[in-house]
């Protein structure tokens, strides 16, 4: 197997993303320090996506508040899970605030989720839904709990 098959190679790195349980303390908090501006849109700084998909394997619907700021070519990437269940809301109730997962941009999502689950990842949480851009949560790692998501652009 080359490096470029077994590796996020070429892959471009998109987003950190944390989750916290306020996100307009959050974004008011960094901005105080410097950071932003935050903005999910142009005309908002905190919106709620509803999703529907799997969590663990289930069918699951739940919703997020999102804002973002930019960091040279990375974002940051504040997530309040704001109803539903969801693997924000497991991760905020069994660690607290924090560094939630990495995010990479994908043009071949479905066969990203083939090759990394054949080399033992786990499907922690996804929303695939045709004619929308689709994502993946893989399980965090023993090493930092980390989770991976791969997202279309």
């Amino acid at each position: 197997m080359s490096r470029e098959e077994g590796s996020f190679h070429g892959k471009r790195l998109h987003h950190v993303g944390v989750v916290v349980k306020d996100i307009d303390k959050a974004v008011a908090h960094l901005e105080a320090l410097g950071f932003g501006p935050f903005m999910f849109d142009d005309e908002h700084k905190v919106f709620a996506i509803d999703f529907k998909g799997e969590l663990h394997g289930k069918p699951a619907q739940w919703t997020t508040k999102i804002s973002n700021a930019k960091m040279g070519e990375v974002e940051l990437e504040l997530l309040e899970p704001y109803a539903g269940d969801q693997a924000l809301k497991e991760t905020l109730d069994a660690q607290g605030e924090g560094l939630h997962h990495i995010g990479w941009l994908t043009t071949d999502l479905a066969g990203d989720i083939e090759r990394a689950t054949a080399r033992g990842a786990k499907v922690w949480t996804s929303s695939i839904v045709p004619g929308q851009p689709g994502f993946v949560y893989f399980e965090g790692s023993d090493i930092g709990n980390l989770a991976i998501e791969l997202r279309e652009p």
